[in-house]
């Protein structure tokens, strides 16, 4: 790179560098060349990424990609019965409309509580099905609630069981579905 001479404002001289100019063929014209100087670049930038390194760094970028295997912790507590078939059925359109904004032991268990919103013209009564995990996020116990929302309006709801929660307990919103619409 050339080396400039600048005087600054208190009179010092201070060498700087500056850049090379940028050849024509490679400049960005308004022509299609862009494109094709674009296109050729990648193409050789994926060639010489496919060109094969060596062998140990082909090793570390493999390892670097698989995660380190580690087995869960085991599950210490009760795992008490969970629901099944139908109770896990979900309306994927209703719980979209069901938020989950809070997940807090109790002193008897655990609770989990948000809110469901009707944008519907009648009143709908929302079924919420919330499991309790433990940090590994296997199901530990559940909790079911129902909620009935007005029109336009947005109802609170909140789901608790009486357990033994493990540390590190989490809330997850497993399945919603509509009680009964009102007719």
């Amino acid at each position: 790179m050339p080396v400039r001479i600048v005087r600054t404002a208190d009179r010092k001289l201070l060498p700087t560098m500056r850049a090379p100019r940028i050849p024509a063929p490679f400049s960005l014209p308004s022509s299609g060349r862009p494109a094709a100087a674009c296109a050729a670049t990648a193409v050789l930038l994926a060639l010489s990424a496919c060109s094969g390194g060596s062998p140990d760094h082909e090793a570390e970028a493999e390892a670097r990609a698989k995660p380190a295997e580690r087995p869960a912790p085991d599950f210490v507590g009760v795992q008490h019965e969970l629901p099944d078939g139908a109770a896990l059925d979900n309306d994927p359109d209703l719980y979209e409309h069901v938020t989950q904004t809070g997940c807090e032991a109790t002193t008897e268990g655990w609770r989990a509580e948000g809110t469901a919103e009707n944008t519907g013209t009648e009143e709908q009564a929302f079924s919420v099905l919330v499991l309790f995990t433990d940090p590994q996020g296997r199901s530990v116990d559940s909790a079911a609630t129902s909620v009935t929302v007005g029109p336009g309006e947005t109802g609170d709801w909140i789901a608790e069981r009486d357990f033994d929660a493990p540390a590190g307990t989490l809330c997850v919103v497993r399945a919603v579905n509509a009680v009964n619409a009102a007719k």
